[in-house]
């Protein structure tokens, strides 16, 4: 399939009632997504705290300017940071419990149905229409002449509806963009229109400053699109176009 295992981004997974996932991300449709995203959260706040800290000490002079004294400068440092602890945790672990961590559909209804599932829950069934489409879209870098580098590759999954994100994640590095592809063909055959997007661009070049011996470098020079308009474009088997 895919080349990943159960449950790993950029997988396909067969359920026993004929439902088929797209993985976005680890985890998720389950109450274990809160203490599992405690860490990441603490890790949040820890940031917005840093933040809130910063900005103490210009409301802190403002404070002493005001004729206010250290207590009323220490009790607004306090709740600053307070708030911004709060915030950030509090924002980091509900995007936790509410962002889609799979795609879920069912291929045998007429018409065929999707569902999102959440970090916390799994979203009703909704009939799949002819605007929806599953579109792959992958960013592909090459080196420019003489760069060591390799190229880089961004593999990004969309559920469009009428022309608007329902949901987007970026996958692995390394998932095969044409194996999912192939791999969503197989499972949810004509039900899902699939498209697969790919975008190539040429790593700019450094650029020699103007000088003796033209030491030094400069900044980048223009950008290298390779291929008609920088895309091509490929539908799937399952009744997929360029979109």
């Amino acid at each position: 399939m895919t080349g990943h295992s159960p449950g790993v981004p950029g997988g396909v997974e067969r359920g026993e009632s004929g439902t088929t996932d797209v993985v976005l991300r680890a985890g998720g449709g389950s109450w274990l997504t809160v203490p599992r995203s405690l860490g990441s959260a603490a890790l949040t706040a820890l940031g917005t705290g840093l933040v809130g800290l910063a900005l103490v000490l210009p409301v802190a002079v403002i404070v002493l300017f005001s004729g206010a004294g250290w207590a009323a400068v220490g009790v607004v440092a306090l709740w600053m940071v307070s708030a911004a602890v709060a915030a950030g945790f509090a924002g980091a672990l509900a995007v936790a419990c509410f962002r889609v961590y799979r795609i879920r559909f069912s291929a045998a209804g007429d018409p065929p149905g999707v569902r999102l599932v959440r970090g916390l829950g799994i979203g009703p069934w909704r009939p799949m229409e002819e605007p929806d489409r599953l579109r792959l879209e992958q960013e592909i870098e090459e080196p420019y002449a003489g760069d060591p580098l390799p190229a880089t590759r961004v593999l990004t999954l969309r559920l469009i509806r009428d022309d608007s994100d329902v949901c987007r994640a970026v996958l692995l590095p390394g998932t095969d963009a044409r194996q999912l592809l192939a791999a969503l063909e197989q499972a949810l055959g004509p039900a899902v229109l699939l498209e697969l997007h790919v975008r190539r661009t040429t790593r700019p070049a450094p650029r020699r400053r103007p000088g003796p011996g033209n030491r030094g470098w400069g900044g980048p020079s223009g950008m290298g699109i390779s291929g008609a308009g920088g895309y091509s474009c490929g539908g799937g088997g399952g009744g997929g176009g360029s979109g």
